[in-house]
């Protein structure tokens, strides 16, 4: 998938769940609509897992039940906390067919039963990694709210403040947008 048209699925996600273009972003908006989706914060991941998406099917009364649940590692600081539930959305909302399958290869590791996708942080990025990261981006820093923030802050700083990022992370899209080098 083009990184256009993730960046067109990611911007119009935000504004579905988020039309009031508010700060810290509300993800507790995003599974309301999403009888399949559960977000939940645990301190139990290894400190090198930002995240994780699986796919929990169970039988409940002869009908196969599919769940998607995202587990975010609480112990990481909130402005990485909210990149990965972002970057773990995107897996969700453009990588479902990948997570349904028996064997999922991500990172260089493969994982069987639990079907999973992972943000490991010390892992080089593969196709879907860097797909989930552009979604994140541009969910989390939609082009026309970064644009408004930089032309009134002019200050990477404060903008990832306003947005709840990483410098790292409005750094990278500030560039990306043709508004710094």
């Amino acid at each position: 998938m083009s990184l256009e048209k993730i960046k067109k699925i990611a911007e119009e996600k935000s504004r579905q769940y988020n039309p009031e273009g508010l700060s810290p972003y509300p993800f507790q908006n995003v599974p309301k609509d999403l009888d399949d989706l559960e977000i939940m914060l645990t301190d139990e991941l290894p400190d090198h897992i930002s995240g994780i998406i699986f796919l929990d099917d169970e039988e409940l009364d002869d009908v196969k039940v599919v769940k998607f649940a995202i587990l975010i590692n609480s112990v990481k600081p909130l402005t990485r906390q909210n990149f990965t539930i972002a970057h773990e959305l995107g897996h969700y909302f453009l990588h479902q067919d990948e997570i349904k399958k028996k064997l999922i290869v991500d990172n260089d590791s493969v994982f069987e039963a639990d079907r999973m996708l992972f943000r490991n942080d010390d892992a080089e990025s593969t196709r879907l990694e860097i797909e989930a990261n552009s979604f994140a981006a541009s969910f989390l820093m939609p082009s026309d709210l970064v644009k408004k923030a930089w032309e009134e802050l002019r200050s990477v700083e404060e903008c990832s403040q306003l947005f709840n990022v990483s410098v790292q992370a409005m750094s990278i899209r500030l560039s990306r947008l043709g508004l710094v080098e």
